[in-house]
């Protein structure tokens, strides 16, 4: 058992069980142990998963022609987002990135900025909100050469990006999936929430998940390895009325048995960086759905899940804060949420469709190939494909484009 597993069971042992909302902010984000605030590579062929930055170069550049087509006010035109080169005349070139990763996405965006489009490059300016101290480290030797065109802030106490009000574009990607999630079932009687407990402790008496109600990415209630569980589930009341009332919003009928996440972190996030945003856009790229898809019988058991070394790992209770833990984004609850802040819809669409129309398609036809290094550019080729076929990177992504007044 880790430090952190220790940590978690001592605290269960001392106050009672714990939402699975908080084990899960625990197992991510614990200050010393927290899988996100953790030296080891999370990203890449290293790490546990791939994000879409790593695939192709060609990702970053595709949203540095987004980003130019919004900052100059050509919306709805992506066809205009190669020529347009002179953005507003006051401050309207900030770009916020939140929760950048590795740094590579950042990277790719710059330079496509910096070679495709230098005049939006002289005037934009770059910010980073970050709250891992590991990635951040990851992210500064990253950007070494545009150090002089970014800046990091950290988050404040209540959670808020520590920035001023800004015009321009604020964006993630994968960043809502990896936010903690209370997990809910429709039981005979009504809501219940799912709790983390463990032996000898307070209310540890509770049932735990029947063997026949297994959630998804969680084939057995204990590790395989050992003989005994380091923790089990539980059923239990909604621990905050708010989780009735998002469920409530999404206007799904469930029917018994059906078990859904509710991401109310998702929320307080949705309204804290709107706060920032005084006019501009918010773009959230992420695996997930709409409501009625997410909550559909064919995710009957939810779409909890671990992943660890590229595969989706046997439970969500093991290797605590050595693995991700992660769940589908509902785009649904932004979009209703992001109404109530003052975000307009301005699209949303699957991530393969939007490269599509951002170019991507030219953007490989345009890739000569020179003998000498056919199979250099042939391995490119198939890294950007990977980006919009069926099956590939991108098939499970969606881009959602909202808007907060105008520029």
């Amino acid at each position: 058992m880790n430090a952190l597993a220790q940590k978690l069971q001592a605290r269960i042992r001392n106050t009672g069980s714990v939402t699975f909302r908080d084990f899960m902010q625990s197992a991510l984000y614990d200050p010393a142990e927290g899988y996100y605030n953790t030296q080891p590579p999370k990203i890449g062929p290293a790490g546990d998963y791939y994000t879409s930055s790593n695939v192709h170069a060609a990702f970053g550049a595709s949203l540095a022609g987004l980003f130019t087509e919004l900052l100059s006010g050509l919306e709805g035109d992506p066809s205009k987002a190669n020529t347009a080169e002179s953005p507003p005349a006051d401050d309207g070139c900030t770009i916020l990135e939140i929760g950048a990763g590795t740094g590579q996405l950042a990277h790719d965006i710059l330079t496509a900025l910096r070679i495709e489009h230098p005049q939006m490059y002289a005037r934009v300016k770059y910010l980073i909100v970050e709250r891992s101290p590991a990635m951040d480290a990851t992210q500064r030797q990253k950007l070494a050469e545009y150090l002089d065109k970014v800046e990091w802030r950290a988050l404040t106490a209540d959670g808020h990006p520590n920035v001023d009000s800004i015009n321009g574009i604020i964006f993630s990607n994968e960043v809502v999936d990896a936010l903690p999630v209370h997990v809910i079932r429709v039981a005979p009687d009504g809501l219940e929430e799912l709790y983390v407990t463990c032996g000898n402790a307070p209310g540890s008496a509770a049932p735990p998940l029947p063997s026949n109600e297994r959630l998804a990415g969680s084939e057995s209630t204990s590790s395989p390895s050992q003989s005994a569980p380091e923790f089990r589930f539980s059923w239990g009341n909604l621990s905050s009325g708010r989780i009735k009332q998002y469920i409530d919003r999404m206007d799904v009928d469930l029917p018994e048995g059906q078990v859904v996440e509710v991401n109310l972190d998702a929320v307080d996030w949705l309204r804290a960086i709107t706060g920032v945003l005084s006019t501009g856009y918010l773009v959230t790229i992420d695996y997930g759905d709409i409501a009625g898809h997410l909550y559909g019988q064919d995710r009957r058991r939810g779409t909890l899940r671990a992943f660890y070394k590229h595969a989706i790992a046997p439970s969500v209770l093991e290797r605590v804060g050595e693995q991700d833990i992660t769940a589908s984004v509902n785009f649904t609850a932004l979009m209703e949420y992001g109404r109530d802040a003052g975000l307009e819809t301005i699209s949303f669409e699957r991530q393969s469709a939007f490269l599509v129309r951002m170019g991507l398609i030219d953007r490989i036809a345009a890739m000569a190939i020179q003998p000498e290094e056919a199979l250099a550019d042939l391995k490119d080729r198939l890294a950007i494909k990977n980006l919009f076929v069926p099956g590939g990177a991108s098939d499970n992504f969606r881009v959602l484009i909202q808007r907060k007044g105008r520029l």
